[in-house]
C-alpha cells in the first residue's frame, strides 16, 4: 500500500460516520417537520375552548374530553362506519374485477389493447367535475342516486382505472417462463393465474388495493354530490362543524383525528407489502 493511499484511507474514515450522522439528523429534522402538524392537531382535541387560540400559546393545560363528547353524541361514528364500508367494498370489487383485466392487458395480445387501455386511462386523468355530472345523471335514472350502491359504484369506477394501470406494470414484470413451464404440466391458464400469478402478485395487489383504499377514504366530491343525506362520509360530515355560533375547532380536531386511524393502521400492518409493491420491478437482473 503506498503512502498516498494510506492517507487517502484515513482521511475517509473519519467522514464515513460524520456523513452518516448528517443523514440521520436531517431524516429526524424532516421527521419532527412533518410530524408537527399531526402533534398540533391531537393537542387541539383535548384543548378546552378558552386557551384554544390564547396567545402566547399554551402548552401547560388541563386536557378535557369535552369534544369527544360533542362528536359522539353527534352521530359521526355512523359516518365512520360508512366511509370504512364504502372503502372496503368498493376496493374488494376493484380488486376482484381489476385484477384479471390488469393481467389480461398484460398477457394477451387483444384486437385494440392499447387504445383500450388509453381510454380506460384517460377516465383516470379526467378531472372529476368533468364525472360527477353524468353520475348524477345516469344515477337519478337508475334510482342510485343517495344509496349506498351508487356511491360504491362511482369509488369502483374511478379506482378500478388506476389499479389496471398499477397493477399491469406489475404483471409485465412477472417472467413468462413460469407461466408457460405450468401450462407445460398440464394447467389450464385459469389454474396458472390462481396458482402461479396471484401469488407472486400478491405484494403489489396489496399496495395497490391500499392507495385505493386510502383514495376512497379521502374523495369528498362524488360523496357530496352523489351520496346526499342518505350516505354521508366522513370528508362530507366534517363542514357540519362549522356552525352558525362559529367552527368547532376542538370537534373538528377530533374528527381529523379519527380519519387519520385507519390509513395508519392499513398502512401500519402492511407496510411490508406495501414498500415490496411499489418498489416491484425497480431492479432488473
Amino acid at each position: 500500500m503506498t503512502p498516498s493511499t494510506t492517507t487517502t484511507a484515513s482521511i475517509a474514515a473519519p467522514r464515513r460516520p460524520a456523513i452518516a450522522l448528517g443523514w440521520t439528523l436531517l431524516t429526524a429534522a424532516l421527521t419532527l417537520f412533518l410530524l408537527l402538524p399531526v402533534a398540533w392537531l391531537a393537542a387541539m382535541a383535548f384543548k378546552p375552548d378558552d386557551v384554544m387560540f390564547a396567545r402566547p400559546t399554551q402548552w401547560a393545560f388541563v386536557p378535557t374530553l369535552d369534544h369527544f363528547d360533542y362528536v359522539i353524541a353527534s352521530g359521526f361514528a355512523g359516518h365512520l362506519l360508512t366511509s370504512v364500508a364504502l372503502g372496503l367494498v368498493s376496493t374488494a370489487l376493484v380488486v376482484l374485477i381489476g385484477t384479471p383485466a390488469a393481467y389480461a392487458f398484460a398477457r394477451f395480445e387483444l384486437r385494440g389493447r392499447d387504445d383500450l387501455f388509453l381510454f380506460i386511462l384517460g377516465t383516470r386523468m379526467a378531472p372529476p367535475i368533468c364525472l360527477v355530472i353524468p353520475f348524477y345523471l345516469i344515477f337519478i335514472r337508475l334510482d342510485l342516486l343517495d344509496t349506498f350502491l351508487g356511491l360504491t359504484l362511482a369509488y369502483m369506477t374511478f379506482n378500478l382505472s388506476f389499479y389496471i394501470w398499477v397493477l399491469r406494470s406489475f404483471c409485465r414484470d412477472l417472467p413468462v417462463q413460469l407461466e408457460e413451464a405450468a401450462m407445460v404440466e398440464g394447467w389450464s391458464r385459469f389454474q396458472v393465474f390462481l396458482r402461479v400469478v396471484l401469488p407472486l402478485l400478491r405484494s403489489g395487489i396489496v399496495s395497490t388495493a391500499t392507495l385505493c383504499f386510502i383514495f376512497a377514504w379521502n374523495e369528498f366530491l362524488f360523496a357530496f354530490m352523489l351520496g346526499g343525506q342518505a350516505v354521508k362520509t366522513l370528508p362530507v360530515a366534517i363542514p357540519l362543524l362549522i356552525t352558525a355560533q362559529g367552527v368547532r375547532w376542538g370537534e373538528m380536531a377530533v374528527v381529523g383525528m379519527v380519519a387519520l386511524l385507519p390509513v395508519l393502521v392499513a398502512v401500519f400492518f402492511l407496510q411490508k407489502h406495501i414498500v415490496r409493491g411499489l418498489t416491484m420491478g425497480a431492479v432488473k437482473g
